[in-house]
């Protein structure tokens, strides 16, 4: 009897670990799933660029991520998936928003028809119209390990911040459930209210088919670079070293770490994501110089790629 009822806790078990799943982006120049088991995340609006940053809440470690303009974003299809997000799920997010004023998109579930769903407002979670977090713990310019659950049988919606619970509500009208188009939208704004929405970037996304408990959202929280960075995941960090900076006239860029690279590329990106500067150059060269004149004053962000290595860093135009 006792082997009888091995065995089936034995099948219980496996079958709930076969129908527990994740998908995981982790935008390593590239915005498919890393296992190839969902389909590649689209473009809304205009494409963004993948950068090297430095995250800083990560002990300034570098990170391949995808950096978006203002409304603009990215999509999941959520039909072509088999609707893998249904009525209970976990979305994992790591991004960071550059600007906080008013209300700043986060995640829609209604394919841009409806102004409802889940933003930042003037750095306190919201989920519009129901329920503020009636606090700030979002910060503009620093990343924020975002969580959101909804359960099936309770119709509870959690949105975590750090780990720690901000919103807490009943969905009983299904504002969190993706509808009959199929998709789920990030960082993109609605058309009944559109604009409301930041630059930023983001190095993380996991969606799960269940509901994370909250001690596992505490554990991934504690281990977030394990969870940002996946397995075979870290970059190889080459020191790009640029000066004078800040700058006005020109910059001088070492290229000395890519010895032996026949063709570099090297992308300037603004501090709205916008890519500036594009150009290929060769190794050879211990230094290019970059005339700065014809921009802005601002924050910028220098990428090198060649040889298989890269190297991002940031700059000021005075």
């Amino acid at each position: 009897m006792k082997k009888i009822t091995l065995l089936l806790c034995f099948i219980g078990a496996f079958a709930l670990a076969q129908s527990q799943s994740v998908l995981y982006y982790n935008f390593q120049n590239s915005l498919n799933e890393v296992n190839g088991a969902g389909p590649a995340l689209t473009v809304l609006g205009n494409t963004g660029t993948f950068v090297i940053d430095t995250l800083n809440e990560i002990g300034g470690s570098n990170k391949m991520a995808y950096r978006f303009e203002k409304n603009n974003g990215l999509q999941f299809n959520n039909t072509a998936a088999g609707n893998f997000i249904n009525e209970s799920y976990t979305i994992e997010l790591y991004f960071v928003f550059d600007e906080l004023s008013s209300w700043k998109r986060v995640v829609d579930w209604k394919n841009r028809k409806t102004d409802w769903g889940a933003y930042v407002y003037y750095g306190e979670l919201n989920f519009y119209n129901i329920l503020y977090s009636n606090e700030a713990p979002v910060a503009a310019g620093e990343y924020t390990y975002y969580v959101i659950t909804r359960d099936a049988e309770s119709k509870k919606v959690l949105i975590y911040t750090d780990a720690e619970v901000k919103i807490d509500f009943i969905d009983n009208n299904g504002d969190a459930l993706v509808d009959g188009d199929g998709f789920l939208n990030f960082f993109y704004d609605d058309l009944v209210v559109p604009n409301e929405a930041s630059s930023g970037a983001v190095a993380m996304l996991k969606l799960y088919n269940h509901v994370l408990d909250s001690s596992s959202i505490k554990t991934n929280w504690n281990t977030i670079g394990s969870s940002v960075f996946g397995i075979n995941d870290a970059l190889q960090n080459l020191s790009s070293n640029l000066y004078p900076n800040p700058a006005s006239d020109q910059i001088s860029v070492d290229l000395s770490g890519f010895k032996g690279s026949e063709s570099l590329k090297l992308t300037i990106v603004n501090q709205s994501g916008q890519k500036v500067y594009e150009t290929t150059t060769n190794s050879a060269a211990n230094t290019f110089i970059l005339p700065i004149t014809s921009y802005s004053k601002g924050l910028y962000i220098l990428r090198l790629d060649g040889g298989g290595r890269y190297s991002s860093s940031k700059f000021m135009i005075k």
